[in-house]
């Protein structure tokens, strides 16, 4: 006749009593109600079993201790959920969400600044090359304009020797014909 057991002892694990291998330890598994709750620590605390004395069946001691585990393991698990959800978010560095948003928005703002110290940097690198580039533009030029210029007067000059040239054979000196 089936025997009804309510309440347990503390300690050990649960086994089917008569199977030749040692208690398994499994991952932890919760069940819910059919209507989706989940189990309370005072449910786990008040499970009644029966018990068959005729047939093979659970040892009870194991029952009981394996009970007061998951009833512990429960209601710490509900009691750390509680706190959880009463402190600000908080990241692996301990950090909570406002002020990784603040770390966050100082990346940022040292981003955009570092950024402008560039833009600052290649403008003024470009400004100077720019300006070395126009004097050497102006010196090469200025090279150029006091060749030409030296040019012009060696030009004029052979033109004065030329006009001077021409002069003295159309106008003979006196006293001599002109040739022809």
């Amino acid at each position: 006749m089936p025997e009804e057991h309510a309440g347990h002892a503390h300690g050990g694990h649960g086994a089917h009593a008569g199977h030749d291998h040692p208690p398994a330890e499994a991952a932890p598994v919760l069940h819910l109600h059919a209507d989706g709750r989940l189990v309370t620590p005072a449910e786990v605390r008040n499970k009644v079993f029966a018990t068959v004395r005729v047939r093979e069946g659970y040892d009870m001691a194991q029952v009981d201790d394996f009970l007061d585990r998951v009833e512990t393991t429960l209601e710490r698990t509900l009691r750390e959920n509680a706190e959880l959800r009463t402190r600000p978010a908080r990241s692996a560095a301990g950090e909570s969400a406002p002020q990784i948003i603040a770390l966050a928005q100082e990346a940022a703002e040292r981003a955009v600044t570092m950024a402008r110290e560039e833009g600052r940097e290649i403008i003024a690198d470009a400004r100077d090359r720019a300006e070395a580039a126009q004097r050497e533009a102006l010196t090469y030029g200025g090279r150029i304009r006091d060749g030409l210029q030296e040019q012009i007067r060696q030009l004029r000059a052979l033109l004065g020797e030329l006009e001077k040239r021409a002069n003295q054979i159309t106008d003979p000196p006196a006293g001599r014909p002109p040739p022809g």
